[in-house]
């Protein structure tokens, strides 16, 4: 058997702008020796398509070729008579909870039909599906259409939101290997295989190189504050603009920036003006890596104010934390178990309740006026990212995972 695997990676949707660290895997397992080819469920925004990783191809799969299902579907029956039984048997049990869930699963096993033929003639060593939701569906389905092993990622808002994927049970006692960033995330697999053996791959996801360290004039006022994520619920923004206000009712100094869009841009918007902190905060709208990276080098501190949403989703290690650690940012952070395995409070930065607009502040304050805390913090993160956050090392973790699951 050669030492070279071919892996079928099946994304959601590929490239994605806000995936960087999607981008950063795929380079990082091709470069430990890892034939890759990718497969999307869905077609990209045209403005992420510059976002690919050079020589990986990628095949998109369209809506009107779910058509091809009335001779695909036939054929899969054919050579798999008990399909349909089994997958019934499996929605009568795991029955999905809402709409997203179960519609994105009914797209998964289309893809997964209408492509059998061709994941067949291409060969793959493993299939692997980079979210629990519907590329795992998808890779599961193949794996047993195209007989061969299939594994698949499990990180945050797939396996938490909603109560995560209604079939990751059984994905999980079918997968070769599951993949995770976090040790929150490794034990709740854990917890939902109900007893049944996983085989789990923890490997943090990682910087392809470390940036130069800045130097930053310490003596700035004010003082500089970003925030860098989707404008959605899970990252508290709204408790970043409430500490805002409060530092301005204090007198301090401050600008904030926060990068990103979502669909709480207009709420986030209005409040700015309500609380009357248009001359300090400034939402820039989505930016480009080189633009973010700009960012992180005009900031003094970097704040993630993650918090459990209504739909239970929440934040692994969000991949801008180890990034402000790469630019020596101290990063103040909330106590939630993902980004509690790196910012270690006192350590590598500052832990805060978010929702608790005086505690937050009052972090703020304390680095603000701390120029020598800020400096110990960011040294200290920086040395983090250089033991736990480059690709080099944890895509190799995966490139090994791979070529043991090969049959």
């Amino acid at each position: 058997m050669s030492d070279v695997p071919k892996v079928a990676y099946i994304f959601e949707r590929y490239p994605v702008l806000s995936q960087t660290f999607l981008r950063r895997e795929v380079a990082g397992v091709r470069d430990q020796g890892v034939l890759v080819q990718i497969h999307s469920l869905f077609p990209p925004n045209p403005a992420d398509l510059t976002h690919q990783v050079e020589g990986v191809p990628v095949d998109t799969f369209r809506w009107w070729e779910a058509a091809t299902l009335i001779v695909a579907l036939p054929r899969e029956l054919f050579r798999d008579p008990a399909l349909l039984r089994d997958g019934w048997r499996l929605y009568r049990r795991y029955r999905p909870t809402n709409s997203e869930n179960f519609w994105s699963t009914v797209w998964a096993a289309i893809f997964a039909v209408c492509r059998a033929n061709r994941i067949r003639r291409e060969k793959p060593d493993i299939i692997h599906g980079v979210w629990a939701t519907a590329p795992a569906t998808a890779a599961a389905i193949l794996g047993r259409l195209c007989n061969v092993p299939f594994s698949f990622g499990g990180h945050a808002y797939d396996i938490y939101r909603h109560g995560g994927d209604a079939f990751l049970e059984p994905k999980l006692r079918a997968a070769s290997f599951v993949h995770t960033t976090t040790d929150a995330g490794a034990k709740y697999l854990r917890d939902r295989a109900n007893g049944a053996p996983v085989k789990i791959v923890l490997a943090r996801r990682g910087l392809d190189q470390l940036p130069p360290k800045p130097v930053r004039d310490t003596t700035t006022r004010p003082v500089r504050l970003l925030s860098v994520g989707r404008l959605v619920p899970k990252k508290g923004h709204i408790h970043q603009l409430a500490a805002c206000a409060l530092l301005k009712s204090w007198g301090i100094p401050f600008e904030a920036r926060i990068v990103g869009d979502g669909p709480l841009r207009g709420d986030l918007e209005r409040q700015i003006v309500r609380d009357g902190l248009q001359d300090c905060v400034s939402l820039t709208g989505p930016l480009a890596p080189p633009q973010v990276d700009e960012q992180y080098l005009w900031a003094d501190i970097f704040w993630h104010t993650g918090v459990i949403d209504a739909e239970g989703d929440r934040d692994g290690i969000p991949n801008v934390i180890p990034e402000a650690f790469a630019r020596c940012l101290p990063v103040i952070s909330s106590r939630t178990a993902g980004p509690m395995e790196a910012v270690i409070h006192e350590v590598t930065g500052l832990l805060a309740d978010p929702s608790n607009a005086a505690e937050l502040a009052g972090a703020v304050k304390r680095l603000a006026e701390d120029p020598k805390l800020r400096q110990q913090l960011g040294e200290n993160g920086r040395h983090w990212v250089e033991e736990n956050f480059l690709i080099s090392h944890n895509a190799a973790i995966l490139a090994r995972a791979f070529r043991d699951a090969r049959r």
